[in-house]
């Protein structure tokens, strides 16, 4: 034996042996290469939009198919092909696009995709400009997981198509708008899709995960619990380091075990437009943010506020935006008005700076951009404005208003108004429904801001110091001798920059500029900045309307005690049909005290001409108690069933209803007793 392996024969045969036995770990390795070069990726479909605003038109599709295009221009996800989706619709009778979200998950999982992607062309317009045609669109987009059900991603947002002229037509603008739209939603929800996470091991509620900060896991957010094609559970991010967390169950299905994917959570916001055509976004709450955290945030918030009352980022600086109709000079006899409210936040950069408030209504616009009804002084005006029925004069100084961006840290606008940009504004009209918004200018110094205003740009260019000075000249000029774009914008940028501005600003001479490189442009510290808060709107509508006026009976009438009478007026529409809340009151005081007020009938309408309870009214069975001769004094509330908050509150009784003058009658004699209850007694004959 030994001969035979040390034979040539024996030498091949022990070689094929090795060969046969290494053989199948080879195969094995080749296999897992093979298989991980063709990794399939996450198959995302992406449905028809509904058209809220002209359903049945193509627009829908067209938004589908942009997102659909964008989403795949990533190269992270696999885009099912419309044609399999609307196969697999037909294959369902599942209706395009999908009318339910049951519908639209059930054709996810026919098409065995993990992710679905359905949303809304909410609303589109088209405006003229000065260069000729330009479309706007509100778009809105949500990212469903296919095993949860859950909304997990999303974007809500307006797009806006290149100014054409010519004889371009609308629906090519509004398909470019959508595309805008389309383009910029995607950015926003990749930029919010964070890795899959996979847990680790578990303990009771508690699950170890593979994911940390530098996959954008921070503590307090949502996530779903996946296992193939199932839900296990839902929970928030907790004890985050830089490459593992823990998750802590809400609400457990199957319970967690190793293995198990994590996805973040997103809640998608949403778009509100109003009928000009300006729009809100509502920001999602966040429904899963730990205590202790909370605590913290409050805590540095307090410190901000306190310290930090310049900070040029802010955004949200208003709040609790109502409008209700009234009457000028007050509520129960004068002019139609709105009363627009609103309550700065003690937060933000605004604050203490607060400078101008803007007030929007919805039917004025002035396209693309809207036009307050007015602007006003937040040093000495506010935080209320009337609006009425008078118009506004064009090139008035009052309606002018401020074109800057919303919060910001760089000093960009340092004049607050542009008369030139003033419009004539139509007064408000009766019966017509509005709404509002507010949004707050905001003034900053220069020095207030991080890095006091200064802005950047790369690229060739000059550093300007940001004093003056003999030194700042020399040094200046000396860091502007670095040569290339580093060394000039390093050296130039820095030494001339600050050495200049800080030495320079105390000797109190000429500074210098330093050539090449980056351009660094330091505001001068006293220099005023002026920023926008975020536009908020009323939580309603509010729709003015003309004060009742009387029909019967005559004012000052004397009344039988014993004879139902009619009560009525001239209806409050004018020519908009309205659902209008009518209450009808009497009263033994001229103010409506509390306690003598009877509210004797209250109907709803939609007629104009007269109007009135449907049956009459015996006031003698209100009041009981009078004796003859007494004065009785009666009104008319009107307002909107629409209307939210309603009218403002009458200063009477605080109701919310637009009351005319209260008009009176007298009784002609003592009216009837009430009715009472008469007791029988009943005794025994005698026999």
């Amino acid at each position: 034996m030994r001969r035979f392996i040390t034979s040539f024969k024996g030498k091949v045969v022990s070689q094929l042996v090795i060969v046969a036995l290494l053989l199948p770990s080879i195969s094995l390795a080749l296999y897992a290469k093979a298989n991980a070069q063709i990794a399939v990726l996450p198959q995302w479909a992406v449905t028809e939009f509904k058209n809220q605003k002209s359903p049945g038109t193509t627009f829908g599709k067209t938004a589908s198919d942009a997102v659909a295009s964008e989403i795949a221009k990533l190269g992270t996800h696999d885009v099912i092909p419309a044609e399999s989706i609307t196969r697999a619709s037909t294959d369902l009778g599942i209706a395009t696009p999908p009318d339910s979200e049951t519908n639209l998950l059930r054709l996810a999982a026919e098409l065995h995709a993990t992710t679905v992607v359905g949303g809304t062309v909410v609303d589109y317009r088209v405006y003229s400009t000065g260069g000729g045609k330009q479309a706007s669109v509100a778009l809105k987009v949500i990212v469903y997981d296919v095993a949860s059900g859950f909304a997990i991603n999303g974007a809500a947002l307006r797009g806006v198509s290149t100014i054409r002229s010519g004889n371009v037509t609308d629906e090519t603008l509004i398909n470019d708008a959508i595309a805008q739209a389309a383009g910029e939603a995607v950015r926003d929800i990749e930029s919010k899709t964070l890795p899959i996470g996979t847990v680790l091991n578990t303990q009771e509620n508690k699950a170890l995960i593979n994911k940390g900060n530098r996959a954008g896991f921070q503590s307090g957010q949502e996530v779903v619990v996946i296992r193939g094609r199932d839900q296990v559970a839902t929970a928030h991010v907790t004890d985050v380091e830089p490459d593992s967390s823990y998750i802590v169950a809400s609400h457990l299905i199957k319970g967690i075990q190793p293995g198990d994917k994590v996805r973040v959570v997103f809640r998608p916001p949403d778009i509100v437009v109003e009928p000009n055509g300006q729009f809100t976004v509502i920001k999602p709450k966040n429904t899963a943010f730990p205590s202790g955290l909370v605590s913290v945030l409050l805590v540095l918030g307090v410190v901000a506020a306190l310290v930090g009352g310049g900070n040029g980022g802010s955004q949200d600086t208003i709040e609790g935006v109502t409008a209700s109709a009234g009457l000028q000079p007050n509520n129960s006899g004068g002019s139609p008005v709105v009363y627009v409210n609103w309550s700065p936040t003690g937060w933000g950069g605004g604050n203490s700076q607060k400078y101008i408030w803007q007030i929007y209504r919805s039917d004025v616009q002035t396209s693309p951009i809207p036009t307050p009804v007015w602007t006003e002084s937040a040093v000495n005006g506010g935080p209320n404005y009337v609006d009425n029925e008078n118009p506004r004069a064009a090139g008035s100084i009052e309606y002018a208003y401020f074109l800057g961006a919303i919060g910001g840290s760089v000093c960009n606008e340092t004049t607050a108004f542009d008369s030139t940009n003033a419009a004539i504004v139509p007064g408000i009209a009766p019966g017509t429904q509005y709404s509002y918004q507010v949004q707050e200018v905001y003034q900053l110094l220069a020095i207030d801001l991080p890095n006091g205003g200064t802005s950047q740009t790369s690229g060739g260019g000059t550093s300007t110091a940001g004093g003056t000075g003999t030194t700042a000249g020399t040094t200046g000029g000396t860091g502007g001798t670095g040569t290339g774009g580093t060394t000039g914008g390093t050296t130039g940028g820095t030494i001339g920059g600050t050495t200049g501005g800080t030495t320079g600003g105390t000797t109190g001479n000429t500074g210098s500029t330093a050539s090449s490189g980056s351009t660094s442009t330091s505001g001068e510290g006293g220099q005023e900045c002026f920023f926008l808060s975020s536009s908020v709107p009323s939580v309603g509508w509010a729709t003015p309307l003309n004060v009742p006026t009387l029909v019967s009976p005559a004012n000052k009438s004397t009344l039988s005690g014993t004879i139902a009478t009619n009560f009525t007026l001239n209806s409050a529409i004018v020519n908009t049909p309205l659902n209008v809340q009518y209450l009808l009151e009497m009263s033994t005081t001229s103010n409506f005290a509390k306690g003598t007020v009877n509210r004797a009938a209250t109907f709803i309408s939609n007629s104009t001409g007269v109007v009135g309870p449907v049956t009459g009214i015996n006031p003698a069975l209100l009041f009981p108690n009078v004796t003859a001769n007494t004065t009785i004094y009666w009104r008319y509330g009107v307002r909107n069933t629409f209307d939210n908050p309603g009218p403002y509150p009458d200063f009477l009784t605080g109701e919310r209803y637009i009351f005319s003058n209260y008009f009176t009658f007298t009784f002609t004699g003592t009216p009837p007793p009430p009715p009472h209850k008469t007791r029988i007694v009943t005794g025994r004959k005698k026999g």
